[in-house]
């Protein structure tokens, strides 16, 4: 049925609406429970609603609502939740984000879980697996999977162990302004990340099931790679006019002149790629999504990249490209240091990014690469023969999509990626060779 204008108006001021000016919608009532769904920008949302007291809420926020879907008691949708959690009294919501909703819950013996509902609906998602395979191979840093709910055969819900601790990203950053005042140096995880890292993917490396077992690097492959990367050079070129600011336009056209300049130098060199093992590994592995707990690290969201078409999240990928977005997350947290200590704008920030601080960011990377590399399975270690040329391909595929992630999530961080493809182009960042 159509949906009316109060539940458009709902939806619209929700953390995670769909960032489209044009979007179809639809809506299903069932009593009290409304599902709502909208398609548009190669995304469906999707949120079941509730009318409370004569107004709207998200139905997983109701505690009986909650009880039946976990307990397989509401039609279209399925729990696999066999370790018995107890009945849910309480909920608590912890984030609202662009296309998820975190809470903590609580059962009636007082013991809390993580509940993450998904608000949009993607085929190719499939952290729950992820997360229960890791936690039935014995891995211990990431929160410990107990069940998952599906609608449909969509991924819908997912229930694991709370970690209390803080992103790794405020220990870069909290780094990056001790080295910037020249207070000395802070306290180093980098050597954990790289060790737990290459741990994570020695453990995927084995794993046999269908959306994890290895395949191989082929021309088709690379072909692939390519198209994904010029679909995100002509999505850019088509919104630049979405840019507030002539000075950010600027950039974008000259990152945009880069990444056509850095592809004709790298395309010959990507078919001694060919032959390579492709594995299931974490796909958006940025400093938030490291939890630090007690000095161990923990993995979260293995959801993937959110914008990442036209490539697919059930894609199989070189481990380096894990290692691509940590040493692009570095830099961001460099410009937020900045940030944090001069008031200061992304851009004033990136005018305040000097050949020292840069080098800060090179040096914090190859500390998790070293131990990465050291950690890491003779498979894994011999597939990396030709790590100058991966890891330098990654570094301008990551920089491609988080320029597209950042415009359309409008996080008014666009310019960091951008700034970092024309200094690749320029010859300033150590890690990409040509």
């Amino acid at each position: 049925m159509k949906c009316f204008s109060e539940l458009i108006k709902y939806i619209d001021n929700q953390q995670w609406r769909l960032n489209c000016s044009s979007f179809d919608s639809d809506c299903i009532s069932n009593g009290d429970l409304i599902y709502i769904k909208e398609e548009g920008c190669n995304e469906i949302l999707f949120a079941p609603l509730l009318y409370k007291r004569d107004s709207l809420i998200l139905a997983e926020e109701n505690i009986e609502f909650i009880n039946n879907l976990i307990y397989n008691k509401v039609k279209s949708f399925n729990s696999d939740c066999k370790t018995d959690i107890g009945k849910i009294v309480n909920i608590k919501p912890i984030t609202y984000g662009n296309r998820s909703v975190i809470y903590e819950i609580f059962n009636e013996y007082n013991n809390k879980y993580l509940l993450k509902v998904m608000k949009r609906l993607e085929i190719d998602n499939i952290e729950d697996k992820v997360i229960k395979y890791l936690t039935n191979a014995g891995y211990r840093n990431i929160p410990r999977y107990y069940c998952s709910i599906r609608y449909k055969d969509y991924y819908y819900g997912l229930i694991t162990e709370i970690i209390e601790g803080e992103p790794a990203a405020t220990y870069y950053i909290n780094s990056a302004v001790r080295f910037i005042k020249k207070l000395g140096n802070y306290e180093s995880i980098g050597n954990n990340i790289g060790i737990s890292l290459a741990n994570l993917h020695n453990i995927l490396k084995e794993c046999r099931e269908d959306f994890c077992y290895t395949e191989v690097v082929s021309e088709k492959v690379l072909e692939s790679w390519m198209n994904r990367i010029q679909y995100r050079e002509k999505w850019i070129k088509n919104n630049l006019d979405n840019l507030q600011y002539q000075e950010d336009r600027n950039m974008a056209i000259e990152a945009l002149d880069s990444i056509d300049e850095m592809l004709n130098i790298i395309r010959p060199n990507l078919k001694n790629l060919i032959g390579k093992n492709l594995m299931r590994i974490h796909g958006d592995l940025h400093l938030y999504q490291i939890l630090v707990s007690d000095k161990n690290i923990y993995f979260t969201d293995f959801e993937g990249e959110p914008y990442k078409f036209p490539g697919n999240k059930l894609e199989k990928e070189m481990p380096e490209r894990d290692l691509a977005a940590l040493i692009r997350s570095i830099d961001y947290t460099a410009i937020m240091a900045l940030q944090l200590i001069y008031g200061s704008s992304v851009k004033d920030s990136l005018d305040l990014l000097n050949n020292d601080i840069l080098e800060w960011e090179y040096n914090s990377s190859t500390q998790i690469l070293n131990e990465y590399i050291k950690t890491i399975s003779e498979p894994i270690r011999e597939n990396m023969d030709q790590l100058d040329i991966s890891l330098s391909f990654w570094l301008l595929e990551r920089a491609t999509y988080e320029t597209v992630y950042e415009i359309i999530a409008k996080t008014g961080y666009h310019t960091i990626p951008m700034n970092a493809l024309i200094r690749m182009k320029e010859g300033k960042d150590k890690f990409f060779k040509t």
